[in-house]
């Protein structure tokens, strides 16, 4: 294996264990609620619930692709804990009661370790002599009797979507072999409580007795990985300045926005980031770079290595800058000399992942300070980073809205800020802010003596100092605004935060930077779309009417090249050498809403010429005729008519 190969998968798995952070915090984000139901089904009991059904309603929200994982991550504790037989029912499963009794009686002999035909046996061989219908409750009793089952769990995923009425005989059924069978129920609603309680009656309400549970909703979980994805390591004591990989801000974009249009899974969002580190390193010959930690650059780069770079988009404006500023030296030096390219990029690169990081965390800090602002709706964490990586966020309304806040912050208000503020110190020190100075210089304003509560200070910028005056001249009505003088604490008080104020704004000035001007950006930015694209939201039917279409395009053979199926080749006609289901396709979009098979079958013998071949040779004609006949039907392109025997439906008309 070649060096660049293996620090490549080297690399991979270095990115792999950011996964495993994912797949953690996706298993961290319902354990308070896990627990808790964990426990109530634990301790559930008809006796403790006045001989009713224990009943937990799990409110999960709106977020239905995330409701598979949660229930499975319950399930599992279930079984791992308590050894309880759990039956997962949902509405697609069975559309009437007794499928439901069914499902019930064999899940929850099968996770007693029995089979269905165990199930059967059981139904057949009962002591009673009597055969048992196979939704006869009897049969579970059977086996939590002889087995000793303390419970059987019966979860309701999607319990929004089962018919009203199925679910009131359900209960109903449950209740009345409570003293025998010990059900307990778990729903999962997505909606709300009153809602739910819309579907039953009364009489089956007052059936269950339990407890609600509320889970994280799927926007704080995205938030989590999200945060994790930005997270770069801070160099610490080390001299070189650790290299990443983050998506860039149209990826980004694409990755947040199918999460918040369709729907879908945090694992969607995860599989797209595996995706994105896959081709970036599989796919960039330049992501060795990102191992120049580990090995020197020169050893590393190849000429091909050299030559990629000088193609990508960030050289040619490095190299434009430094014509632009007369050092055309340089510039030569950087596209005829490697050896000189190579000592460049050794230490361009860290400066490159050091201003990265920077803005990466700038945009943390905004966004941990404009939590602490009063009256403000919260910014997600992902919109900020996208801003961020656009280069938006230093002009943008979040960034002068937290400045301004500050300078109207009462004094409590801003020792919570700086105390959120240094909470997350050890991630901000390279910012050169030292939070610690300013909220020791605040707590000698505010506290007087030590035995006194702190004392409430306000800048002159607070509207608070400010009154209206209304003065009567020449019969008019004036308003006029006041300041009132401010005290000595208020002053120095006020001096504190304008210099706060203007190292913010400094901050955000130098490092709130556009990362895709940076050199030998795309090294740390994976920000292609179209990959993506095409692997998680395809165009199937698009595919397909161009492989039909122009079959060379696929088949790369040179008999069908200069006809392409009316592709626009040289001769613009059909031709004997395509596929037969290329050829039929093409006389498919010339025809109308009926297609007249026996005419088809003519065109297609004057196109392959089968008329003027032998019996055998019009037979195999007609095989692969009738073949391409069933690909079309299969596709749904076509079906029989039912208008005329001898005719076929057309059902799909090109481009609509």
């Amino acid at each position: 294996m070649s060096l660049e190969a293996a620090l490549n998968n080297n690399l991979l798995s270095e990115n792999g264990n950011d996964a495993h952070e994912h797949e953690s915090i996706l298993q961290a984000s319902n354990k308070s609620a896990l627990d808790e139901v964990g426990r109530f089904v634990e301790h559930a009991s008809s006796k403790a619930y006045d001989n009713q059904i224990p009943t937990a309603l799990i409110l999960t929200g709106p977020s239905i692709s995330s409701h598979g994982l949660l229930f499975q991550q319950l399930f599992s504790r279930i079984k791992a804990n308590e050894q309880l037989p759990v039956v997962a029912l949902s509405s697609n499963r069975a559309a009437n009661l007794k499928t439901f009794l069914k499902i019930v009686i064999s899940e929850g002999i099968d996770s007693g370790g029995k089979t269905q035909s165990d199930v059967e046996n059981s139904a057949k061989d009962h002591p009673a002599t009597r055969k048992l219908l196979k939704y006869d409750l009897q049969i579970l009793y059977d086996h939590v009797r002889a087995r000793g089952i303390q419970k059987v769990v019966v979860a309701f995923q999607d319990s929004e979507a089962f018919d009203g009425g199925i679910l009131t005989d359900l209960i109903t059924l449950f209740k009345s072999w409570l003293d025998r069978i010990p059900f307990v129920l778990l729903f999962g609603i997505a909606t709300s409580v009153d809602i739910f309680h819309d579907k039953f009656s009364r009489s089956a309400i007052r059936c269950m007795s339990g407890r609600k549970f509320d889970v994280e909703s799927a926007q704080e979980t995205l938030e989590s990985v999200v945060t994790n994805v930005f997270h770069v390591e801070d160099p610490g004591d080390s001299s070189t300045e650790p290299l990443f990989l983050i998506p860039g801000a149209s990826l980004s974009s694409l990755l947040l926005d199918r999460q918040k249009d369709h729907l879908q899974s945090i694992h969607a969002f995860v599989a797209g980031l595996k995706y994105a580190q896959m081709s970036h390193f599989y796919a960039n010959p330049l992501s060795v770079l990102l191992g120049a930690e580990q090995t020197s650059i020169k050893m590393l780069l190849q000429t091909e290595h050299l030559e990629a770079i000088r193609n990508l988009p960030s050289f040619r404006l490095f190299v434009e800058n430094l014509v632009e500023n007369k050092d055309l030296e340089e510039a030569s030096l950087l596209i005829g000399n490697d050896h000189h390219l190579r000592d460049t990029l050794d230490k361009r690169i860290a400066e490159t992942a050091q201003a990265i990081r920077r803005t990466l965390r700038t945009a943390r800090l905004l966004h941990i300070q404009r939590s602490c602002i009063p009256g403000r709706s919260p910014t997600p964490l992902s919109t900020i980073y996208v801003k961020a990586l656009t280069g938006e966020l230093k002009t943008s309304f979040i960034g002068r809205d937290l400045l301004q806040a500050i300078k109207k912050m009462s004094s409590d208000a801003l020792d919570t800020l700086l105390e959120v503020s240094l909470s997350d110190e050890a991630g901000l020190a390279d910012l050169g802010i030292n939070f610690t100075a300013y909220k020791t210089e605040l707590h000698e304003l505010t506290r007087s003596s030590p035995d006194r509560p702190p004392t409430i200070l306000r800048s002159g910028d607070d509207v608070r100092h400010d009154t209206l005056r209304t003065t009567v001249v020449a019969q008019k009505v004036e308003l006029s605004k006041h300041r009132d003088s401010l005290s000595k604490q208020d002053s120095a008080y006020t001096t504190l935060v304008h210099r706060l104020h203007a190292t913010l704004e400094t901050c955000f000035s130098e490092h709130l930077i556009d990362p895709r001007r940076l050199f030998l950006h795309e090294i740390f930015l994976y920000d292609l779309r179209s990959p993506h694209r095409d692997v998680f939201t395809p165009k199937p039917r698009f595919a397909i009417e161009r492989a039909l279409s122009r079959p060379h395009d696929y088949l790369g053979c040179e008999c069908c090249r200069g006809t392409a199926g009316g592709g626009g080749g040289s001769s613009g006609g059909l031709a004997s050498t395509e596929p037969a289901t290329a050829i039929v396709y093409q006389m498919y979009l010339e025809s109308g809403a009926l297609i007249n098979v026996s005419d088809l079958w003519k065109a297609y013998c004057a196109v392959s010429s089968a008329d003027d071949d032998g019996v055998d040779e019009q037979r195999a004609a007609l095989a692969l005729f009738y073949r391409a006949l069933a690909e079309l039907k299969h596709l749904g392109m076509v079906k029989y008519s039912k208008k005329k025997i001898d005719h076929l439906a057309k059902m799909v008309w090109n481009g609509l």
